[in-house]
C-alpha cells in the first residue's frame, strides 16, 4: 500500500514543516531607527557608586500553552485499488469433485469482478463481486448448472492502533443469488448454496491475508520521525525552530468513493528562538514515542502557541535603540550602552541632558498595547539604592522606569501578517507525491513574559494544515 505509506509519512513529518512554515517567516527585520536625538548636556548627573547591588530574579518561568497542530490527510483510493487489484487473485476457489450423493458431483469455479472502494463511516469498505459457474455431473456427463452470486466486503479500520500498525480488516462473503440443480429426471433438487457458502467462508481468510499484508507497520517510521521531529531545525540569521513534542493523537476519520480523509494531532510546545541555543537554559528531555492516542473529538482546526524567544541581549538591545528618549523629569537622556539580563539585573548608561548608570530588574513582558508586532518589559523597578541616587540629581524615577517599560522589542514580522504569508510558504512544500496546503483561521498576539533571562512572545494561531497525496 504505498499511496497510504507514503501520505502517513508525510503527516508526521509536515508536523514539523507546519511549524517551520512561522519560523521561516520570522527570521530577519530592521530595528527602529534613533528618531529624537537627545543633547548631549549631561546637565543633570548621578553620582557614582561603590558597587552595584548583586540581584538574582526569583520569578516564575513563563510557559506558553500547548499547542494542537491539527493535519488533514486526503489519501486518492484509485492507487490503492490498483494496488489490490493486482495482488488479490481473480480465482478464488475451484473444485472439481465434490460429492452430492445421488445427484452426482459438483464441478465448480469462483472468480472475483472488478474491485470498487468506499468510505463508510471510519472504514475502508473493498468490495468485489463474486461470479460461481457450478456443474452438477454423472456418469462422467455434466448434466446441469447455474451461476450464483456473492458479494465479497472487506472493512479496513481507518485508524491505527496505539503501537502504529493498522488494524486487521473484516473480510466477509454474502451470497446474493443461491443455486440448486434438478437430479435424476428432476425427480431430485439439489441446493448447492451451503456447499458454495461455506468454501467461500473458507476463502475469506486467505483474501483478508491479501489485503492485511499491504497494510504498512508505521511504528519504525513513526520512531524515526519522532526523533526528528525532537531536534532542534537551524533556520536563517542563527535563529532556530524547536518543536518539542509530547504526543500524537488521530481524530475521526472520513470520505468518499474517491478518497480516504484521515485527521492527526500533534501536541506540542513549539519555540521559534531568535538565537538558536540547542540546550538553552531551559533544556527539554527527549521523549519516546508514546503510543498513540485516539482523540474522537480532535477539531477540524488546532490551535498553535508559538513561543517567540529573545535572546538574553534583546532587552539592552531594545533600550539601546528605542525611538523615545527615556523621561527622567529634569531632563531626557537615552540608553548608550545596556548590559545583564533579567535574570541578574539590566546595567543602563544613559547619555544627554541626565548622564549616569542605572540598573533595573524587570519581572514580566506584555504585548504593546493595540500592536502586533512587539513586547515590552513590564515590572521594571530600579535596583536597591539606585532610586536615591536619581532622586540625589533631581531625576524622576518613576518616569524613568515608565520609559524602559514603553521601550518595544520588535518581532521580525506582525503577527497579523501570517495568514498571509503562511498558505503562501506551505504551498511552496508541495512536489510531486503531496500537495501541501495551510489555512490560518486566526493570528493574534496571545502573552508574554519573562523566563530566566529571555524573553518570551506568544503568538496564538488558529488553523490546519492540508496534506492531498498525488
Amino acid at each position: 500500500m504505498p499511496p497510504v505509506r507514503c501520505a502517513v509519512l508525510r503527516v508526521v513529518g509536515s508536523l514539523r514543516a507546519a511549524c517551520l512554515l512561522v519560523a521561516a517567516a520570522a527570521c530577519g527585520g530592521p530595528r527602529v531607527p534613533d528618531t529624537s536625538p537627545v543633547p548631549q548636556t549631561c546637565a543633570a548627573s548621578l553620582a557614582p557608586r561603590a558597587s552595584r547591588v548583586p540581584w538574582i530574579s526569583t520569578v516564575r518561568p513563563f510557559e506558553a500553552a500547548r499547542s494542537s497542530v491539527v493535519v488533514h490527510v486526503e489519501l486518492p483510493l484509485a492507487n490503492l485499488r490498483q494496488t489490490l487489484e493486482a495482488k488479490v487473485p481473480r480465482r478464488l476457489a475451484e473444485e472439481r469433485d465434490h460429492d452430492i450423493g445421488v445427484a452426482g458431483r459438483l464441478e465448480y469455479t469462483v472468480d472475483r469482478g472488478p474491485i470498487a472502494m468506499r468510505v463508510e463511516g471510519e472504514a475502508l469498505v473493498v468490495e468485489s463481486q463474486v461470479k460461481v459457474v457450478a456443474r452438477a455431473c454423472a456418469k462422467g456427463a455434466c448434466y446441469a448448472g447455474c451461476e450464483p452470486e456473492a458479494l465479497a466486503t472487506a472493512r479496513v479500520p481507518l485508524r491505527l492502533g496505539a503501537d502504529y500498525k493498522f488494524r486487521p480488516s473484516e473480510v466477509r462473503f454474502d451470497v446474493t443469488r443461491g443455486c440448486a440443480v434438478r437430479a435424476i429426471g428432476g425427480f431430485v433438487t439439489v441446493d448447492v448454496t451451503p456447499v458454495l457458502r461455506s468454501r467461500l467462508a473458507l476463502e475469506a481468510p486467505r483474501v483478508q491475508a491479501a489485503i492485511d499484508r499491504e497494510l504498512p507497520d508505521m511504528r519504525p517510521q513513526a520512531l524515526r520521525l519522532w526523533a526528528e521531529l525532537g531536534k532542534p531545525r537551524p533556520l536563517a540569521f542563527g535563529a532556530c525552530m524547536v518543536l518539542a513534542p509530547e504526543e500524537i493523537t488521530q481524530g475521526p476519520a472520513s470520505g468518499t468513493s474517491e478518497l480516504a480523509r484521515l485527521r492527526f494531532g500533534l501536541l506540542a510546545r513549539p519555540e521559534l528562538q531568535l538565537r538558536c541555543a540547542e540546550a538553552g537554559p531551559y533544556p527539554r528531555r527527549a521523549r519516546a514515542l508514546p503510543p498513540l492516542r485516539d482523540d474522537p473529538a480532535l477539531p477540524e482546526a488546532g490551535d498553535v502557541h508559538l513561543a517567540v524567544i529573545f535572546p538574553p541581549e534583546a532587552p539592552g538591545r531594545a533600550l539601546e535603540g528605542a525611538p523615545e528618549a527615556l523621561d527622567l523629569g529634569r531632563g531626557r537622556a537615552r540608553v548608550q550602552r545596556a548590559s545583564g539580563d533579567t535574570t541578574s539585573g539590566l546595567d543602563l548608561d544613559l547619555r544627554g541632558e541626565a548622564c549616569g548608570p542605572v540598573a533595573v530588574s524587570a519581572s514580566g513582558a506584555a504585548w504593546s498595547e493595540g500592536g502586533v508586532s512587539a513586547v515590552h518589559l513590564t515590572g521594571v523597578a530600579t535596583l536597591p539604592g539606585e532610586t536615591e541616587r536619581l532622586a540625589a540629581a533631581g531625576l524622576d524615577a518613576a518616569s524613568f522606569v515608565k520609559g524602559v517599560e514603553r521601550a518595544p522589542l520588535n518581532l521580525p514580522i506582525a503577527v497579523d501578517q501570517l495568514p498571509t504569508l503562511l498558505p503562501e510558504l506551505a504551498r511552496g512544500l508541495s512536489d510531486d507525491t503531496v500537495t501541501v496546503a495551510a489555512n490560518v483561521i486566526e493570528s493574534k498576539p496571545e502573552s508574554a513574559g519573562v523566563r530566566g533571562a529571555e524573553i518570551v512572545a506568544a503568538v496564538a494561531l488558529r488553523g490546519a494544515v492540508l496534506l492531498r497525496a498525488k
